[in-house]
C-alpha cells in the first residue's frame, strides 16, 4: 500500500496548482495555508513544500522568499507552462508580479500578442533599457529653491519607499503648516532622486489658471525633446484643455511610467467641507492612466489621495540654527545663546528662520537686537491683526514685517512696488 495520507492525491491533482493566477497567490505572500473541502487545515507553505515542490517543480528558495531576480527568466517563464487561465490574455497578465514589470492590459489582443509584449517588458528590464523615448531632461529652472536644504531625512525616505515601485501609479501627499517646508522637502526629494525618473514635472496648483499654465510648460518641454510626440505635435497650443488632455494621454502611454508630476501648492482643494467656487478638483488634472508617480503638496490634511506624509515644525534646534545660519552667512551659531534663543523663538519654521537669516544677512545687527524686533512685531501684530491666530502665522508675518520695513526704509518706491507684485502673487516673495 502506498503510504500516501488519504488526502494527498486529491491534494496533488488539485485544480488550484493549475490556474495561471494562483501562481503569485503562492509564491507572493509569506504563508499561505491549506484546507480540505470540509474546512479541515492540512498545512501551509513551510509544512507541505516538499509537495508543492513536486507538484508545481517550483524550487522551494523561490517558495522561502528568496528575490525572484535569483532564477533565470526561462525558469520563472516554466513555473506557468502547465497552467490555464480563463481568458487566454491572462497567460501574460498574470506572470507581470513574478517578472516585477508592467504593462497595459488589452484584453482582446490575443495570447500571442500578451506573451510578446511581456518578454519585450522582460527584456528591457534585463538589458536595464531606461525607456530613452519618454526621458526628459531635468530642470527646476522655473522653480525657487534654497542652496542648502536643512535635515528632513525621515521625510526624504518615507517618500521614496512609498513611491518606489514596478511602474503602476504611485502617490504621496505632503502636507503642513505653511512655511514648514513642504515645496523644499519636494525639490530636495527630486534632486536626489531624479536618477530614478524619465522625467520629472513641476505643476503650481494653487490655482486653475496657474496650473493649466503648468501643462502648457510641461507640454512644451516633452516638445522640445520630441517634436513628433504622438498626441502633442498636433494640439493646438491656446487651447489648454486639449493641452492637458495630450499631456496625459503621453503620459499614458505603454512603457511610459517612470515619470514624476509634482503638484506644487495645493492649498485650495475642493472638498464637501470647501465651499469656495475657486476650489480646484485636483482629479481632474490628474493622469489617467494607472501608472507613474504623483507627489503633491499641500496645507490640507483632509486631501486623500494615496500615501499621506505630514511635515512638521524642526524639533532639533541645531536643524534650526543651521538654516539660521546658512541665510545669514554668519557662522557660530551652535555656541552662540543669542542666535539659540533667537531660533527657540521662531519655533522650528523654516521660512521664519530663513526670512530672519535673510535679514541677519544684509544688515550688521546683532541677533538679541533682532530678537527684540522680532518681539515689537509680534507686539504691534497681536493689536493690528487680531485674525491672524495661529502661532506659525504670527511668526511668519513678524520676520516678514521686519524685512519689509526694512525695505520701507531704504527706498519706498521699492516697497511699494513690493506691496504690487504681492497683491498679483504670494508665491516666492520672500526670496
Amino acid at each position: 500500500m502506498s503510504d500516501q495520507l488519504p488526502w494527498e492525491m486529491a491534494f496533488r491533482t488539485s485544480r488550484w496548482f493549475t490556474r495561471g493566477w494562483t501562481l503569485q497567490e503562492l509564491i507572493a505572500p509569506t504563508s499561505v495555508e491549506f484546507f480540505s473541502k470540509n474546512r479541515e487545515l492540512l498545512g501551509d507553505k513551510k509544512s507541505l513544500e516538499r509537495h508543492i515542490c513536486e507538484i508545481t517543480r517550483i524550487p522551494s528558495k523561490a517558495l522561502r522568499g528568496s528575490p525572484l531576480a535569483e532564477f533565470s527568466a526561462t525558469e520563472r517563464m516554466s513555473w506557468a507552462e502547465t497552467r490555464q487561465t480563463t481568458r487566454e490574455e491572462d497567460m501574460a497578465y498574470s506572470l507581470l508580479g513574478i517578472f516585477g514589470v508592467h504593462m497595459p492590459l488589452i484584453y482582446g489582443e490575443g495570447r500571442a500578442n500578451a506573451v510578446g509584449r511581456l518578454r519585450e517588458a522582460i527584456e528591457r528590464k534585463e538589458k536595464g533599457i531606461k525607456y530613452e523615448n519618454f526621458s526628459i531632461p531635468f530642470s527646476l529652472s522655473m522653480i525657487s529653491e534654497i542652496e542648502h536644504f536643512v535635515a528632513r531625512e525621515d521625510e526624504l525616505r518615507d517618500i521614496h519607499k512609498a513611491l518606489r515601485g514596478d511602474g503602476s501609479r504611485r502617490s504621496v501627499v505632503l502636507h503642513g503648516l505653511g512655511g514648514i517646508g513642504k515645496t523644499q522637502l519636494a525639490i530636495a526629494y527630486a534632486k536626489r532622486h531624479k536618477d530614478n525618473y524619465s522625467a520629472i514635472f513641476w505643476l503650481n496648483i494653487k490655482d486653475e489658471d496657474s496650473l493649466k499654465q503648468s501643462f502648457a510648460n510641461v507640454a512644451k518641454q516633452i516638445l522640445r525633446e520630441y517634436p513628433s510626440a504622438r498626441w502633442l505635435s498636433s494640439v493646438n497650443m491656446k487651447n489648454l484643455d486639449e493641452v492637458i488632455d495630450a499631456v496625459k494621454a503621453w503620459q499614458g502611454l505603454p512603457y511610459n511610467t517612470r515619470w514624476l508630476m509634482i503638484y506644487d501648492n495645493y492649498d485650495n482643494p475642493r472638498l464637501a467641507s470647501n465651499k469656495d467656487p475657486a476650489a480646484v478638483d485636483i482629479t481632474k488634472y490628474l493622469p489617467e492612466a494607472y501608472q507613474g508617480s504623483v507627489l503633491i503638496t499641500t496645507r490640507s490634511s483632509q486631501v486623500q489621495i494615496g500615501h499621506l506624509i505630514q511635515v512638521a515644525k524642526l524639533g532639533d534646534l541645531r536643524d534650526s540654527l543651521k538654516i539660521l545660519s546658512n541665510a545669514s552667512r554668519r557662522e557660530g551659531l551652535m555656541d552662540d545663546a543669542d542666535a539659540a534663543k533667537l531660533a527657540k523663538e521662531l519655533d522650528g519654521l523654516p521660512l521664519a528662520l530663513a526670512t530672519a537669516g535673510a535679514y541677519l544677512k544684509q544688515v550688521a545687527i546683532a541677533f538679541s537686537d533682532y530678537l527684540r524686533l522680532y518681539r515689537k512685531s509680534w507686539a504691534k501684530l497681536q493689536k493690528t491683526s487680531p485674525e491672524l491666530s495661529s502661532y506659525a502665522d504670527r511668526t511668519l508675518y513678524s520676520t516678514w514685517q521686519i524685512s519689509f520695513e526694512r525695505v520701507e526704509q531704504r527706498n519706498l518706491l521699492s516697497a511699494q512696488l513690493l506691496r504690487l507684485w504681492a497683491y498679483f502673487d504670494n508665491q516666492d516673495v520672500w526670496f
